[in-house]
């Protein structure tokens, strides 16, 4: 389930609400100058009795009041909240309940797997040997995932498998992550090379940084406001140099991608190669003039096309775009729509007609979907 925060109020008012003991409780802080934040009370006890650095990492904000929120915008709860690298903590104490972690894994799965950044997982026939099964959600443990999860706080601290394992690109890192209701573990071969030691990803960090920390002097237009917080790399954009509304736009179909057109931008036709996943693109200038040829008459397979003008001339003379793409399943459609470029050098692009988002991130990454309406 993908949840929003939203920030209510600080803990400062809180104290004044509590019972001097309490009070009291919360004010034995242990500070950390590596963030320049502080754990205390039912929050620190628990990072400390359950793992401390290793398990949580630094803490990455305040304890404060915060509203978690459901995929259709209603509030799941609401109450004390502190962010960490790893994860993130919530105080439900006045329930009886005591501290618990976030469903942190389950919203950045659903983000990556909504935004075709990974397939969706699915679920497995049953047991596999050596490995633990877990019929809730169908998915196995195996190997040295299995041996950290039995060891490290099993199903209370991780909750249940979401996934198979399988190569994920993050940054500069790539590797083998098997993600879990609570937490996404990682292979790395670090201590020596060539041996593999399990992580814990900076859930924590992904999640959190999703929200801006500052205003931008541009916004972006309220009906592209959802979309946009949607993708699972929004926090990388930056922020938007302009906003171009009424921009006239071409999109065509392929057998593993689609092609786009912004008028305008410079370069201007975009290249998304949607098989294999995880999705990717690239930019590229529109070369074509008025008067040369539209195509170079090749032959294709029956029931596919040769792309015309720009989208021809880059499909025919960019390295791997025709081997990435394939040949045009559909004839090229105009609309038009908003254009937003991004200091990250990605960009927003609305297609009014289709009410579809692309949404163009730094490097190769890129999500499709159609507009968020809420």
């Amino acid at each position: 389930m993908r949840r929003l925060i939203a920030i209510a109020l600080p803990l400062l008012a809180l104290l004044s609400l509590l019972p001097a003991g309490r009070a009291a409780a919360q004010a034995e802080e242990r500070g950390f100058p590596e963030t320049g934040f502080c754990i205390s009370g039912p929050i620190r006890a628990y990072w400390e009795r359950n793992g401390g650095l290793p398990i949580f990492g630094y803490p990455i904000g305040p304890l404060q009041q915060e509203s978690i929120y459901n995929d259709d915008n209603t509030v799941a709860w609401t109450g004390p909240t502190q962010w960490f690298e790893r994860d993130r903590l919530e105080d439900h104490s006045n329930e009886g309940i005591g501290v618990l972690a976030g469903r942190l894994g389950a919203e950045q799965l659903n983000a990556l797997t909504r935004d075709l950044v990974v397939p969706r997982p699915e679920r497995e026939p049953g047991q596999a040997p050596g490995c633990r099964f877990f019929p809730e959600t169908g998915f196995n443990v195996c190997g040295q995932f299995r041996q950290y999860w039995e060891q490290n706080g099993g199903l209370e601290r991780f909750g249940y498998p979401l996934s198979r394992p399988f190569e994920l690109t993050m940054g500069a890192w790539s590797g083998t992550v098997q993600y879990f209701e609570r937490r996404r573990m990682e292979q790395h071969s670090i201590y020596p090379p060539g041996v593999d030691v399990v992580m814990l990803g900076l859930l924590g960090r992904e999640v959190r940084d999703r929200v801006p920390s500052a205003p931008c002097p541009n916004d972006v237009p309220v009906e592209l406001r959802a979309s946009l917080r949607a993708a699972v790399f929004a926090n990388q954009m930056g922020c938007p140099t302009e906003v171009r509304p009424d921009v006239p736009l071409a999109e065509q179909s392929f057998e593993r991608g689609n092609m786009l057109w912004v008028a305008g931008a410079d370069p201007g036709i975009f290249v998304v190669r949607t098989i294999p996943l995880p999705l990717a693109y690239s930019r590229h200038f529109d070369t074509f003039r008025e008067g040369e040829p539209e195509r170079a008459n090749l032959t294709p397979p029956p029931g596919l096309s040769e792309p015309a003008r720009g989208f021809g001339k880059v499909w025919r003379e960019q390295p791997g775009v025709r081997d990435a793409l394939g040949w045009a399943t559909a004839p090229e459609r105009g609309d038009r729509g908003v254009f937003i470029p991004f200091t990250s050098g990605g960009a927003v692009v609305w297609l009014q007609g289709s009410d579809f988002v692309y949404i163009f991130g730094p490097g190769t990454q890129v999500t499709v979907f159609e507009r968020y309406r809420y």
